[in-house]
């Protein structure tokens, strides 16, 4: 198949001489005020952290079995009433997935001296940190 042959573009160098728009500058009139602008928005207020666990040990342990090959963190030890609270504040802080697997809370990183640093600046009392 030949190569397309392209068309040449003449210009007279001319600018345009048709503004449809040019009448519509002067139809409007002025406008109306508008609401002041505040000069600097306030800034977000800090979410604060969740209480530490009831319990005052909590083991977090890396895993692969059973993650597709993946590692996966586990946080073990956390009260019943808590682990949607502490799931959801882990989730925003390290900015991994997470679910609920039983009585353990599944963390989709494999970083769990991290996850443990984040539960001792909660103030839990005790973290074993696992494999």
């Amino acid at each position: 198949m030949a190569k397309k042959k392209r068309r040449e573009i003449v210009s007279d160098d001319v600018p345009l001489t048709s503004n449809p728009f040019a009448g519509l500058a002067g139809a409007l009139g002025p406008l109306p005020e508008g609401p002041p602008v505040e000069a600097e928005p306030a800034p977000p207020e800090p979410r604060p952290k969740p209480a530490a666990p009831a319990s005052a040990r909590v083991i977090v342990r890396r895993q692969k079995k059973g993650q597709g090959g993946k590692a996966a963190t586990f946080v073990e030890g956390l009260a019943a009433e808590q682990r949607t609270t502490m799931l959801a504040a882990l989730k925003r802080e390290l900015g991994c997935s997470g679910r609920i697997e039983g009585e353990a809370v599944v963390l989709g990183t494999k970083d769990h001296a991290r996850v443990a640093r984040w539960f001792e600046a909660a103030g839990v009392g005790q973290v074993v940190l696992g494999n």
